[in-house]
């Protein structure tokens, strides 16, 4: 790390941060969907194979997530109906209706988004419908707050899919329409096919992070910002690379491993140590700088959690800011990332 960085980042800050006494929320895209700045991920929630669902933490602990996104501002969830097989959405009905059914709790229902995966054998029209009724089982509820294309896969074309959640949507099943790991030309195509059937393309789900930045760099996020659609970041910790949790010596499971890590850990320790001096200047964690750092971007983080204390940390990184000189170093440190 060059003196020029770490001039920036020596600069002293209060280190206390004030719990808020509600949420502050804001508008998806367009809509009248208000979540707050961060969302919780939930692919970790009965991921077995994976992410050690049932092994390395339990229900328990994932009622303790649940609880801690809630109390500490966090008012939505996002999941999917592959994570876990649908057990994912299954967890999240299950805690909603132990923690809403409390009369002393202050937890209320949270927002829910999920995902339709288009299978290849998912071609015939009517398919989504299916698969939104059986997600509505499993939520044990009405209407999808936020129901999402989880990919642009063929044979089917994406517009296809995308005119079929505008039916659904027309008949009250779902809230809001997103996109996920939909490119720039594809999102623009999205928005004009729901535009003319009178429907809000609220949002579109991609990966981004300090060690993900290609949607910087293929016009994604520049798309998104001119025709008001929010950009929902998932992996926006590396799936742990950005924690400090991991080194060469320590590198993560062996899944994660091969998908992720690589040489990455090789190129970990400068931005790992710029990270850790801006975490210590604001009284934060490493992880609370990946994630603020999403936010100064106008993006929607949606960092997963597997315990209260993971939680209360990613809901922390909601309530102080970097500065311009502190988003210029990450952005330096981090531009072998813009087009990978």
């Amino acid at each position: 790390m060059n003196e020029h960085i770490l001039i920036k980042v020596t600069t002293e800050y209060p280190k206390e941060k004030t719990k808020p006494q509600r949420p502050f929320l804001v508008p998806l895209g367009k809509t009248n969907l208000h979540v707050s700045r961060i969302g919780t991920g939930t692919w970790q929630w009965g991921g077995a194979f994976y992410w050690g669902y049932g092994r390395t933490y339990t229900d328990k602990d994932l009622a303790g997530a649940y609880n801690a996104s809630i109390e500490n501002g966090i008012n939505w969830f996002d999941t999917a109906e592959i994570y876990g097989r649908g057990k994912s959405e299954k967890l999240i009905s299950w805690l909603t209706k132990k923690y809403s059914s409390d009369d002393n709790s202050s937890i209320k229902k949270p927002v829910v988004a999920t995902k339709f995966f288009p299978y290849p054998w998912r071609w015939k029209r009517g398919t989504m419908r299916q698969a939104v009724k059986a997600s509505l089982i499993r939520l044990n509820s009405e209407k999808i707050d936020l129901y999402q294309i989880h990919f642009p896969f063929p044979p089917r074309s994406y517009s296809v899919w995308v005119e079929e959640i505008a039916d659904i949507a027309k008949d009250g099943l779902i809230g809001s329409v997103g996109v996920s790991n939909f490119s720039s030309e594809q999102t623009k195509r999205a928005y004009d096919i729901l535009e003319t059937r009178g429907v809000i393309l609220a949002s579109n789900q991609v990966g981004y992070s300090l060690l993900n930045r290609k949607v910087e760099s293929d016009g994604l996020i520049q798309t998104c910002k001119e025709i008001g659609v929010s950009v929902i970041s998932y992996g926006p910790l590396a799936e742990g690379l950005l924690t400090g949790k991991y080194r060469i010596e320590n590198p993560p499971p062996l899944m994660r491993k091969l998908r992720w890590a690589g040489k990455r850990l090789k190129l970990l320790p400068p931005l790992l140590s710029l990270m850790s001096d801006i975490a210590s200047a604001h009284g934060a964690s490493q992880s609370q700088v990946a994630l603020n750092w999403l936010i100064k971007k106008k993006t929607f983080p949606i960092p997963g959690a597997k315990s209260a204390t993971q939680a209360s940390d990613n809901a922390d990184a909601m309530k102080w800011a970097l500065s311009d000189d502190e988003m210029e170093a990450l952005d330096l440190e981090t531009e072998k990332y813009l087009h990978q």
